[in-house]
C-alpha cells in the first residue's frame, strides 16, 4: 500500500503560526502551533516532514502579509504554498456553525486546500528583490499619506459648512476644499471681527491648509522615485495606454513575481477579471450569462476598471473593441468584462517578458560577479 497524501494549512498571526494537516479524505491528522521566528520555522518544517503524509500542497491566510515569512521559508523548502483568502474559512466556519480558534481556523485552511486544487500562488515573490522590496515601502507610505489628506480635507468640509454666511460667501465659489482652505490661509477674512468659537475654526482651517500642503510634498516627492525603481525593476507597463507611473507601480506591488502565474487564465481568475457563469438551461452548451467576480483581488481589480474606462474615452483601438463586442449583442457590462479581461491579458503577458528580459540581462551579471 502506498504512502497516503495530504495538505496542510497554516494560520499566521504576529508572532505565532498554526499548522493543520489533514489527509486526501478529509481526516485531521495532526495540529500544532510554532513561533514565527528561525528556531520556530525549523521545527515547523520538522513537523511537516515527520508527518505519515506526502504533503501535496500548503495553504496560507494572508500570505503576503502576517505568513510571509512562511512563505519564503516553505517555498525554500520546496513545498507548493498557496493563498486561502480569508473570506473562505470564514463561510466554512459560519456555514458549519464552527468555533473560531487557531486550530479551527487552520484546519479550516486545510481543507479549502483540499477542495480546490487551483487556489492561487502564496506570497507575491518567491525570492526577495531590495528594488522591489523598495516599490512596495513607497507604495504603502504614499497610500497612508493620501489617506491622511483625505482624512483632512472630509474633516475641513464639515468645518467649512459650520462658519458664518459672511465668511462662506468671500471664500472661492467651488466644490474644492482645498481652494477655499488656501484663501483663508491668505487672510481673505477678518478674524479679529469673528466671534472666539469661529476665530478657533479658521484657525484650525488654516493649520489644516498647511499640512494638507505638507502631505503633497510629500506625495510628490515619493512620485519622482517611482520611475527609476520601475527601470530598474525592468518594466515597462507604463506603455499600456491607460497606465502611469502609480498604477504600475500598485501593479508591479500586487502582482509580485508574473512568473508564479503560468497561464492568463490563472491570474485573470486571481485578480477577478475572469467573470463567474451563472445561467442554467444550456445542458452541455457554454453558459450565456456572467456576472463579476467578487472573490478576486480587489486592488488590481480596481486598476484594470480605471485602465479601462481611460482607454475607452481616448483610446481608438479600445473603442474599436468596444464597438465590435457591442455589434455580437453583448450587454454593455458583458462588454466591459470582456475588454478588462483582455487588458489582465496584455498586463500579464508583458510582466512575462519584462521578467524574461531583467532575467536575461542579470544572469550575465551574476556570472561574471562570480
Amino acid at each position: 500500500m502506498g504512502q497516503m497524501h495530504g495538505v496542510a494549512g497554516i494560520d499566521p498571526h504576529k508572532s505565532t503560526a498554526t499548522v493543520a494537516v489533514v489527509d486526501e479524505r478529509g481526516g485531521r491528522r495532526g495540529c500544532q502551533s510554532f513561533a514565527i521566528d528561525a528556531a520556530g520555522l525549523e521545527k515547523l518544517l520538522t513537523f511537516l516532514v515527520d508527518s505519515e503524509l506526502v504533503i501535496d500542497r500548503v495553504g496560507i491566510e494572508g500570505s503576503a502579509f502576517l505568513g510571509r515569512p512562511l512563505v519564503l521559508a516553505l517555498t525554500a523548502a520546496g513545498y507548493d504554498t498557496r493563498e486561502v483568502q480569508a473570506n473562505r474559512t470564514a463561510e466554512r466556519r459560519s456555514r458549519r456553525r464552527r468555533a473560531k480558534t487557531d486550530q479551527e481556523d487552520a484546519e479550516a485552511i486545510a481543507r479549502e486546500t483540499l477542495a480546490y486544487s487551483n487556489l492561487p500562488p502564496a506570497g507575491k515573490r518567491s525570492t526577495p528583490d531590495a528594488d522591489w522590496e523598495t516599490l512596495g515601502a513607497v507604495r504603502n507610505w504614499r497610500e497612508s499619506l493620501v489617506l491622511q489628506r483625505v482624512r483632512l480635507l472630509t474633516e475641513a468640509e464639515a468645518v467649512l459648512v459650520m462658519l458664518p454666511v459672511a465668511v462662506r460667501s468671500a471664500l472661492p465659489v467651488t466644490s474644492r476644499v482645498l481652494p477655499q482652505l488656501k484663501a483663508l490661509a491668505d487672510g481673505i477674512v477678518q478674524v479679529d471681527d469673528l466671534g472666539p468659537g469661529d476665530r478657533m475654526r479658521v484657525e484650525r482651517l488654516v493649520a489644516t491648509c498647511t499640512d494638507v500642503l505638507t502631505l503633497m510634498a510629500r506625495i510628490k516627492e515619493l512620485d519622482q522615485k517611482i520611475p527609476a525603481l520601475l527601470e530598474r525593476l525592468g518594466s515597462t507597463l507604463t506603455t499600456i495606454h491607460g497606465i502611469g507611473a502609480v498604477n504600475a507601480m500598485d501593479l508591479m506591488v500586487e502582482i509580485g513575481d508574473p512568473c508564479r502565474f503560468t497561464t492568463e487564465a490563472q491570474f485573470a481568475r486571481w485578480c477577478g477579471a475572469a467573470p463567474i457563469a451563472v445561467s442554467s438551461g444550456e445542458g452541455d452548451l457554454a453558459p450565456r450569462r456572467h456576472r463579476l467576480d467578487l472573490g478576486g483581488n480587489r486592488r488590481v481589480n480596481s486598476i484594470l476598471h480605471s485602465i479601462h474606462v481611460t482607454q475607452l474615452r481616448c483610446h481608438p483601438p479600445a473603442q474599436a473593441y468596444m464597438e465590435r463586442q457591442l455589434e455580437r449583442h453583448k450587454p454593455k457590462r458583458a462588454a466591459r468584462r470582456s475588454h478588462k479581461r483582455h487588458l489582465a491579458n496584455v498586463i500579464i503577458r508583458l510582466m512575462w517578458k519584462d521578467a524574461e528580459r531583467l532575467s536575461a540581462a542579470i544572469g550575465p551579471a551574476l556570472e561574471a560577479a562570480a
